[in-house]
């Protein structure tokens, strides 16, 4: 008999992710998993700001970072009918960009799905709190009011042994099988389009030249293929349109790959692995029941454009491991475990939305010109492929964690690209740097606990002495003040922010001219709001 607090189901990288903020958070888990090794066909590659920001807090930061492609691959996304013509539309992809930038301490990396699993496998099999069993099939699973069940079935030997957690979640991919256990589906429409997902090794340098992007789309007479570098050398991904369910051969992948190469070459192809996929995008009918959870692909599912799928997944792993830490520790009631599913669906429905109207706006311009048709329009449009910073760092939760803002945000320019920074309840705190070498971010305060952040013009003796006299009721609290050197805007300098850990704003109130007033904080703390 395994006995364990939270048992997790499927050892992706949502899973991985979630046991190591467990983890952090002083909670063991189990990662159960029925293959042998990590996925051998990577699918997922965009590693976005938030997410680096996520790894940043992991220590797996810079492991991702040394994995990716540089910013001569993530400046653009061509488009063109073949490797070795002139592209149609060259367009910027600012959020894809591999490059410091102003509103966060990390730099979003285009790398490959087997690579971040391994950064996070690495930290994972040092953590004497995570045990892992590959080779493992979680069947049974069932739940009472007081625990979660399951039987592990070792897929070799067909050995079984019983688990108990207080807890279970279902990281288990887009078909996943916890689905059924908790009584929801899947509320999806496939895409009417079939794709072969080719992974092979070749030498393409003379066919992209100087034409470089993370996507390179070829619109061909046979259909549509695109190229993608997954190491920036030899190593590629490479989706042919297909017209049904059934893969083509070797032979024939090849022969479009060389048809959209736009050469009579043998190329020298080594194809490593192929399967087929519809994009299905959709959210499940609902995130939990009793003790179970879903998190990533087992909630929902994107389509590839923008690649928003693993990024939607590690936010909403994030949202939901320190709501469940806190309550296994006794430190939250369990009613806060509600409030993942409150503010993380509206995330990841904008978010599944956001990419099947980019698909759509992209598809135009491209059948658009195979028609020969004036393409300015939907080329504009389509600068939202790899434009939307707005949509992935302002998104702004709602719950009773959270604290109402007195005034609706501020409307952009354009909702999917124009990003800037504010404090505002609900949103990602902002970053700015606190040390004078640029090395320590305000984020890096985040992550293990609820932290009241002072402006430089506030008093820190006087928070500190009244957080003292009102305890939080067991919900760990640090005090951190801003620099006064440090540059503190967005962040007023009179102004005090309660951020959660996950780095979410909580509230925050102008610092009031007499005692420091916790009242207007301690509503949103999860031992006191609710």
């Amino acid at each position: 008999m395994i006995e364990v607090p939270v048992c997790i189901i499927g050892c992706g990288p949502i899973g991985l992710t979630g046991a190591l903020l467990l983890s952090r958070h002083g909670v063991p888990s189990l990662l159960v998993e029925r293959r042998s090794e990590f996925n051998t066909h990577p699918r997922s590659r965009f590693v976005d700001t938030n997410t680096m920001e996520l790894f940043r807090e992991l220590g797996v930061e810079k492991a991702v970072e040394a994995t990716g492609l540089g910013p001569d691959w993530t400046a653009f996304n061509r488009w063109s009918d073949s490797l070795a013509e002139e592209p149609y539309a060259n367009i910027p992809s600012p959020t894809f960009l591999s490059v410091p930038g102003p509103n966060s301490p990390c730099i979003p990396v285009m790398t490959v799905q087997d690579e971040v699993e391994a950064a996070l496998m690495n930290r994972v099999v040092a953590d004497p709190m995570i045990t892992v069993r590959f080779d493992a099939e979680a069947i049974d699973v069932a739940q009472t009011d007081d625990a979660t069940q399951m039987t592990l079935r070792d897929t070799r030997t067909g050995e079984r042994q019983p688990v108990t957690a207080q807890y279970t979640i279902g990281a288990d991919g887009p078909g996943s099988g916890t689905r059924e256990v908790i009584g929801t589906r899947l509320e999806a429409e496939p895409r009417p389009v079939f794709s072969q997902d080719v992974i092979f090794y070749a030498d393409l340098e003379a066919y992209v030249g100087d034409r470089k992007g993370s996507l390179l789309y070829t619109t061909t007479p046979e259909g549509i293929v695109i190229f993608q570098p997954l190491d920036g050398r030899r190593r590629w991904r490479c989706q042919v349109v297909v017209g049904d369910e059934n893969l083509i051969s070797e032979e024939a992948v090849s022969d479009r790959i060389r048809v959209a190469l736009g050469t009579d070459d043998d190329v020298g192809l080594a194809i490593l692995s192929m399967r087929m996929w519809q994009p299905t995008p959709g959210c499940v009918t609902r995130f939990s029941s009793g003790r179970i959870f879903l998190a990533g692909d087992a909630a929902h599912v994107s389509v590839p454009t923008g690649g928003m799928g693993n990024n939607t997944g590690f936010a909403g792993i994030r949202n939901l491991a320190w709501k469940l830490a806190y309550v296994v520790r006794g430190l939250a009631p369990e009613s806060i475990l509600e409030t993942y599913e409150v503010e993380h669906r509206p995330i990841a429905v904008e978010r599944i939305d956001f990419g099947v109207s980019t698909t759509e706006h992209m598809a135009a311009m491209m059948l658009g010109h195979r028609r020969g048709d004036d393409i300015s329009e939907h080329i504009r449009r389509t600068h939202q492929y790899a434009d939307y910073d707005h949509l992935l760092l302002s998104f702004e939760m709602e719950s009773e964690l959270i604290a109402p803002n007195a005034e609706p945000a501020p409307d952009p320019e354009d909702p999917g690209t124009d990003f800037v920074p504010l404090v505002r309840s609900g949103r990602r705190a902002p970053h700015v740097w606190v040390d004078a070498d640029r090395t320590e971010s305000v984020l890096d305060w985040y992550g293990s606990s609820y932290v009241l952040l002072l402006g430089p013009d506030c008093s820190r003796t006087a928070w500190e002495a009244a957080l003292a006299e009102a305890p939080s009721g067991g919900v760990p609290v640090a005090v951190r003040q801003l620099p006064a050197g440090a540059s503190a805007s967005p962040y007023e300098a009179d102004a005090v922010t309660l951020a959660r850990p996950d780095g979410i704003i909580a509230c925050h109130r102008k610092d009031p001219s007499g005692p420091p007033d916790l009242s207007e904080f301690s509503k949103y703390l999860p031992n006191c709001g609710g």
